[in-house]
């Protein structure tokens, strides 16, 4: 099967998996964070971070988050500028957005796209990782998509996943969480052990997942 005929047929399946969402959500009452996303430590894993940054108003209409959270944690002299959203319920135009569309349009030039791995609790975690740039700056964005019981990296999983929460857990919410750090790999390094101990704290905020 050639390239072009994969990406019709993703393009389809997101399409149609797209409007079952917005058809099994029609009735769905939203979930509830267990804790605010607020809770989550100022300090973690010998970073610390400062008080919460708000969103332009223009920026809070197009992300349409429940909630979300935007921090800057520190520790010596590097810092990780730490974002999370979380949506309590997902359907048609209502739903995570992903960075690799998002970041373009902030004018960065995303030039290199990969995952790489953290272990959490014992198990090999997929993250998304990707290389940017604007003028002369250079950074690395670290991003996933977390659910109740779930991270996965891939955009197209997520819908899936998505439905299947929906028809058999009852369930559609779900968040994003993102770290950017300088493109170093120094920098690099700390993020990952920083999103191994992140993960579980933002899962320990989100709704449960009705196993």
């Amino acid at each position: 099967m050639t390239k072009l005929s994969w990406r019709f047929l993703a393009t389809t399946a997101l399409l149609a998996t797209t409007w079952l969402l917005s058809t099994l959500s029609a009735n769905r009452a939203p979930e509830q964070l267990v804790q605010p996303l607020e809770s989550i430590p100022l300090t973690v894993g010998g970073w610390t971070a400062s008080e919460e940054r708000r969103l332009p108003p223009s920026t809070e209409t197009v992300l349409k988050a429940t909630s979300y959270l935007s921090r800057t944690y520190q520790r010596n002299d590097q810092n990780i500028d730490f974002f999370m959203a979380f949506y309590a319920l997902q359907q048609a135009g209502e739903a995570m957005h992903s960075p690799k569309n998002c970041l373009p349009g902030s004018g960065w030039e995303v030039w290199r796209h990969d995952t790489t791995e953290v272990s959490v609790n014992g198990e090999q975690v997929v993250l998304n990782q990707y290389g940017v740039q604007r003028e002369t700056q250079r950074m690395v964005v670290l991003y996933w998509y977390q659910t109740p019981g779930r991270v996965v990296a891939n955009e197209y999983h997520v819908k899936m996943y998505l439905v299947w929460d929906a028809l058999l857990r009852n369930h559609t919410s779900g968040s994003i969480v993102r770290l950017v750090v300088d493109d170093e790999p120094t920098a690099v390094d700390a993020a990952l052990e920083f999103a191994a101990q992140m993960i579980p704290l933002v899962q320990t905020r989100l709704p449960s997942s009705g196993d």
